[in-house]
């Protein structure tokens, strides 16, 4: 070709050799390597998806390796596969697979973990315990190095170390809690005593451990659990306190409960006590809804509007409930459980007033157990009309294996025979809860005032 005479354009002679060559070897390096990342990309696909064809899965990775030698995942991925199939050769591969991956990725914890637990699967538990121990380094902030890990040191006997490495793991997954409880129980054949010496090294443990043995029906051994904690510890584990408290009410231990919730209670001129009404009066706020253990439960709705008043029997405090219900009405919000003791003679009182009540089902005062649900006593209904401060009182005696009563307002349920809407006003005030050397029986009384 002709050359050119401009300074702009430079113009290269490609008839010599080592100028082709120039030009041809970059070209050839990078459709090599080209050649080598689709290898590469394509052989780390297949491993990807190997697992997920069952039929083909160890066929499909060995294809990966051959693909992608130098890929770690594609080795990891037929070292899993290999191991499903159960058999010493299957399982010698996998190590094998496995041992190819840790070194060509020595800084992935995954492949020692994976390593670890084959070596330990294959009989060289040593080994396995090495690969483990290397893998938790790699990830010391990680639960599931540690919890393989810890595995391995308790079928090795190792229990301190095992345990070291399970408080570890909780600390990073707390779900993993429970489980660790679990292989405490079977290890130590339920001492609860060694269960927490090793696998409750710290207040959270405890409180955690305390709501597992709830579980277990245990709720003596829960309450001396949870007071190994310092005063201080219980205090700062209220949240967990009030999981372990709710977990007592819901088995039925109400005493228990009401020891924790003493424990977590923030506001300490207000504890509650057993065989007490907490806030009977209704002298102190009540912030509705109130869910709160040991005190008032109430919930408003529109057709029972319920606020705190101050219209009193005695104080400065009552509960008004306001009814504007044309159709049928079940259910009062209002209730507080009580712990009380077994086969105990019990009178509670309270005091009530309605103005323009109307309805064939006015409200009772019942006492249920916290058991089993049934009823140990109930008021006569409200009188209708307009009626001033009115004491009502219920006796009964608590059954033999009692631990609390849950004292409520209800409604008797409506029939055919029953105007089941109702309408007016009623107050409550002053409840309270004493002893009586009165007889046995669930009776209820009420003394009327005057329109």
């Amino acid at each position: 070709m002709p050359h050119s005479n401009s300074a702009s354009v430079i113009t290269i002679d490609l008839r010599a050799p080592a100028r082709r060559a120039l030009v041809i070897l970059p070209a050839l390096l990078a459709i090599l390597s080209a050649w080598f990342i689709v290898r590469w990309y394509v052989g780390d696909t297949v491993a990807e998806y190997a697992p997920e064809n069952p039929a083909s899965a160890t066929e499909l990775a060995r294809l990966a390796t051959r693909w992608a030698p130098h890929d770690a995942f594609a080795h990891w991925t037929l070292g899993a596969l290999e191991e499903k199939e159960f058999s010493a050769n299957n399982l010698a591969e996998a190590v094998h697979e496995y041992e190819i991956a840790v070194t060509l990725s020595p800084n992935d914890y995954r492949y020692w973990m994976e390593l670890g637990r084959g070596l330990e699967a294959s009989g060289n538990s040593a080994g396995g315990e090495r690969a483990l121990g290397h893998a938790v380094d790699l990830a010391p902030a990680y639960s599931q190095p540690r919890w393989y890990f810890g595995n391995l040191l308790l079928r090795e006997g190792k229990l301190d170390e095992a345990f070291q490495q399970f408080a570890r793991a909780t600390d990073a997954d707390p779900q993993l809690r429970g489980q660790v409880f679990n292989l405490a129980w079977q290890v130590f054949g339920g001492n609860v005593d060694e269960i927490a010496k090793v696998a409750c090294p710290s207040a959270t443990a405890r409180t955690q451990f305390a709501i597992y043995l709830v579980g277990l029906n245990r709720p003596d051994d829960a309450l001396r659990i949870w007071a190994t904690n310092s005063p201080a510890d219980r205090l700062a584990q209220s949240a967990l306190g009030a999981d372990l408290e709710k977990a007592l009410i819901e088995a039925k231990h109400l005493h228990a409960a009401l020891e924790v919730e003493r424990d977590i209670e923030v506001e300490r001129g207000a504890l509650p006590a057993p065989e007490t009404f907490r806030n009977g009066g209704f002298e102190f706020e009540i912030k509705l809804p109130s869910n709160r253990n040991f005190d008032w439960v109430i919930r408003s709705v529109p057709q029972v509007q319920i606020a705190i008043d101050t219209r009193a029997h005695n104080g400065h405090g009552s509960l008004r409930i306001i009814f504007a219900a044309p159709n049928k009405l079940d259910a009062i919000h209002v209730g507080q459980g009580i712990a009380v003791e077994p086969n105990t003679q019990y009178r509670v009182e309270c005091f009530a007033r309605t103005e323009n009540l109307n309805s064939g089902s006015t409200p009772v005062v019942m006492i249920i157990d916290n058991a089993d649900g049934t009823a140990l006593a109930s008021s006569p209904p409200l009188p209708t009309g307009t009626n001033d401060w009115q004491r009502i009182a219920l006796e009964f005696k608590t059954k033999p294996k009692s631990d609390g009563v849950i004292v409520k307002l209800a409604r008797e349920s409506c029939n055919e025979t029953k105007v089941c809407p109702i309408f007016g006003t009623v107050w409550y005030d002053d409840f309270n809860l004493q002893r009586s050397n009165g007889p046995a029986g669930s009776r209820g009384t009420t003394v009327r005032g005057r329109r």
